[in-house]
């Protein structure tokens, strides 16, 4: 439980500290792998002293979130995946041997790199069950073209097979009015980072 010190509301702990601050970050929408370790565990303190408290955490939290999204952030990993970007869409993009949708959400993927997005992002289109088991082998063969680029910052082409999450009781999307039927998951980790696409099935 939380306490209040001369109106200041802080953490009793780290651990309930750090419930907290993950439940801020998705209603900012900032994921907290684009936070330093070592800036969270002092994210975390502050939470605790009854001085700063939850809401100058939660501020320090805002403005990592701004610094990750700057210009010059944006840059500096636009700049990091060019040529194993531009290597792979050489390969994969105009040509008939692969998928347009995968082409696409590679695309997307490399966007919220850049952009310091979501790791959880949904596919726009709607697919069929034959076309996603399709698409999976496409997915693939951008995984291979990209395990042969010099720097290989493209890296763990997965994807699962298809789940109804609504019969599994995972139809809710956080706190929004969105219900979530059937759907399938590719993966991908760029240079350290890990993101998780959904496709929705018709």
């Amino acid at each position: 439980m939380t306490k209040e010190y001369k109106g200041v509301i802080y953490a009793e702990s780290e651990k309930e500290a750090e419930v907290l601050l993950l439940d801020f970050c998705d209603r900012i929408e900032f994921d907290r792998v684009w936070i330093p370790d070592t800036t969270w565990q002092s994210t975390l303190e502050i939470a605790c002293k009854k001085e700063y408290g939850i809401d100058s955490a939660e501020k320090a939290i805002v403005a990592d979130m701004h610094a990750r999204r700057s210009e010059e952030a944006r840059k500096l990993r636009k700049d990091k995946i060019a040529a194993d970007k531009e290597e792979v869409l050489g390969q994969i993009d105009g040509g008939g041997d692969y998928d347009e949708h995968a082409v696409s959400i590679f695309k997307q993927v490399c966007a919220q790199y850049v952009g310091g997005g979501q790791l959880n992002m949904t596919f726009g289109t709607k697919l069929s069950q034959t076309r996603y088991d399709d698409l999976c082998s496409h997915w693939r063969k951008v995984g291979a073209v990209a395990a042969a680029t010099d720097d290989r910052l493209f890296r763990s082409f997965d994807h699962r097979p298809v789940e109804n999450k609504e019969e599994k009781g995972k139809g809710t999307t956080g706190d929004t009015l969105e219900r979530r039927t059937k759907q399938g998951n590719f993966f991908v980790t760029v240079v350290n980072v890990r993101f998780n696409v959904h496709i929705n099935i018709s």
